[in-house]
């Protein structure tokens, strides 16, 4: 079995959103339907479902029970003309997919076409994500600072700065997760964060995931890091106590 991915590149945008994005991934769905009738679920995940007016690209997976050739994908999605790069993940629908790429699907997705079913699947064969895997993420995020402030070449340093900050939202993201989700079947539920919540967790993703991940636009001071992870760390904490 084989997994193809598609991508095509387009000029960077800052996002669309509303009727306009939706008129036009339905043209995408309409169009790899059109040349692969086999395909069972069309599924939108990662920053253009949980951060869309900053999306540089879209993430589709698909699943299809006979996967065509790659140019049959990449065709289908040029005839549309979209205004973002898109990214395709072509699977059959029991194909084994790494774990971590099945748990960054499910932090955030649409649903496109198909019921969710063979995302389900996918989803129980999991388990359910843990505060404690939360609060080690916080862990790593602290640990890659450190290592980020001794290194000296100026790209790793500037990488490993992104990913600490990167690795802060990322906890935050376990915990919202785990918060939501008490078994897998719960995630296709459309649920919602209550407030504060909600705009804390909106906070995490526009400062630690964009401006200073995506964009670079980070503090290299031990006391801005330290505020931002004992805000994650209290979210964390107070989302386990809420939960129980």
């Amino acid at each position: 079995m084989k997994t193809y991915k598609l991508s095509r590149l387009k000029n960077n945008v800052s996002g669309v959103s509303g009727k306009d994005a939706g008129e036009w991934l339905n043209r995408i769905c309409e169009k790899l339907l059109e040349h692969d009738p086999d395909i069972v679920e069309i599924i939108q995940f990662g920053s253009s479902v949980y951060a869309p007016e900053y999306a540089r690209d879209v993430d589709l997976l698909v699943f299809t029970r006979r996967p065509k050739d790659y140019n049959v994908y990449l065709d289908s999605v040029e005839e549309t003309a979209p205004p973002l790069n898109v990214d395709v993940i072509v699977a059959e629908p029991l194909e084994e997919l790494r774990e971590d790429f099945i748990r960054s699907v499910l932090g955030a997705f649409n649903i496109l076409y198909g019921d969710g079913k063979y995302l389900l699947k996918h989803a129980e064969m999991l388990g359910n994500p843990t505060f404690d895997e939360a609060k080690s993420a916080l862990r790593v995020a602290r640990r890659i600072y450190d290592l980020a402030k001794e290194t000296t070449e100026p790209l790793d340093k500037d990488r490993l700065f992104r990913e600490a900050f990167d690795s802060l939202f990322h906890a935050a993201r376990i915990a919202v997760m785990t918060y939501l989700s008490t078994e897998a079947s719960r995630l296709l539920l459309k649920r919602m964060l209550p407030e504060p919540y909600s705009t804390q967790f909106k906070k995490f993703i526009d400062t630690l995931h964009i401006k200073y991940f995506y964009n670079g636009e980070y503090p290299e001071s031990v006391e801005e890091f330290n505020k931002w992870y004992s805000e994650v760390e209290k979210f964390i904490e107070e989302l386990k106590v809420k939960r129980k």
